[in-house]
């Protein structure tokens, strides 16, 4: 009868010890679930405003080229009256160059005027022609360098998000993995065993939430 209540009392022990790792496994295995869901959501937001942002660099990409590439044109046509007024002038022709200087559109004809008063066929120190930088700006060149930088402000800003996004995601399978642990600690016989499983759990568990923490929402 002895022996039978030492054995009974033996066996009853391990059930005792193992009573407080259920409730504690129950609980941290709830909490990384939350926390998985929770970075899974935070991933998937990151990842939108990482795509949104691309999208904004490459609407401005593309908004800075055609401003580049039209300035580039209008800068084009009138370098071109600008060669058929001296050919006018060359000739003789002072109404056809007239006719020229009148259809300047207004920067550019403020250009020719700027360029005319430094009297450049005499004047050896005289600008080249009217479209240097000084006195001619091709147009859309502000507003194309404004883009350019908001593009490379949006890609920036895009980089960083996909980096959070990646950040959250990666903390889903540090979650998961406190999930198997916290799990498979209660099916360990042996005690050491179990409670190393179940602290490596705790400690993944408490890694993964500092991290979280840390992120930006």
């Amino acid at each position: 009868m002895e022996g039978k209540d030492l054995a009974g009392s033996s066996n009853r022990e391990p059930q005792e010890k193992k009573k407080w790792v259920e409730p504690v496994t129950a609980l941290l295995m709830a909490l990384a679930t939350l926390s998985t869901a929770w970075c899974s959501y935070q991933s998937a937001a990151w990842t939108r405003q990482s795509n949104r942002l691309m999208n904004e660099f490459n609407a401005l990409e593309r908004k800075a080229g055609l401003l580049s590439v039209q300035g580039v044109q209008q800068a084009t046509i009138h370098a071109a009256m600008f060669m058929q007024l001296l050919a006018a002038q060359q000739a003789g022709n002072e109404k056809l160059a007239n006719f020229y200087v009148e259809r300047f559109p207004p920067d550019a004809r403020k250009a020719y005027d700027t360029w005319l008063a430094q009297k450049p066929f005499e004047n050896p120190n005289a600008d080249p022609h009217p479209f240097v930088p000084r006195l001619y700006e091709v147009r859309g060149t502000r507003e194309a360098a404004e883009a350019s930088a908001n593009a490379a402000n949006s890609l920036q800003e895009a980089r960083r998000a996909g980096n959070v996004s990646g950040q959250y995601l990666a903390n889903t399978v540090l979650f998961a993995a406190v999930l198997f642990f916290a799990s498979a600690s209660g099916k360990f016989e042996q005690r050491r065993v179990r409670v190393v499983a179940f602290a490596f759990a705790v400690a993944v568990f408490a890694f993964a939430v500092i991290r979280t923490v840390m992120l930006p929402i």
